[in-house]
């Protein structure tokens, strides 16, 4: 039986044992169990890419891949439009979640189509909640990373 078809089938050692036993192969053997796994070259895919796309199949074929349904919605959400328009200040899309350490907490600010919500009250200016947490007058949009 040639290596491709031995991939085909079920693996009999536990699959826990395989997977762990990757990260000490070489590249070379994992490229060689990647063309066997997969049909195809690695092309230049790091090691740690190699070890978790052969250990995923590996998984995939010990216990099963996706359900038809599962990858009908998968197919469905690939082709829904995004939501991933600016508002018209250039914030992010709304829900997108800001998150800043600052003074030993993290401070989370979501982002709304008519402004923003920090600690459960609506703000119109992110430079105001940025001043609010620090003390000091600060640029929202730097405050949050969101500018240099």
């Amino acid at each position: 039986m040639g290596t491709k078809e031995k991939w085909r089938k079920p693996v009999s050692i536990n699959a826990l044992k395989e997977i762990s036993a990757l990260p000490a192969l070489e590249r070379e053997e994992l490229k060689q169990i990647w063309k066997d796994m997969f049909g195809t070259s690695p092309g230049k895919n790091s090691k740690d890419f190699m070890i978790r796309k052969i250990a995923w199949r590996m998984q995939e074929i010990q216990y099963g891949g996706l359900s038809q349904a599962t990858k009908d919605k998968i197919k469905k959400l690939q082709k829904a439009p995004k939501n991933n328009k600016k508002r018209k200040d250039g914030m992010p899309p709304p829900g997108t979640m800001l998150c800043r350490e600052f003074g030993g907490q993290e401070h989370r600010v979501m982002i709304l189509a008519d402004g923003f919500e920090y600690r459960g009250c609506k703000y119109k200016s992110l430079s105001k909640i940025a001043t609010l947490i620090s003390g000091t007058n600060w640029s929202g949009p730097r405050f949050f990373g969101l500018k240099d």
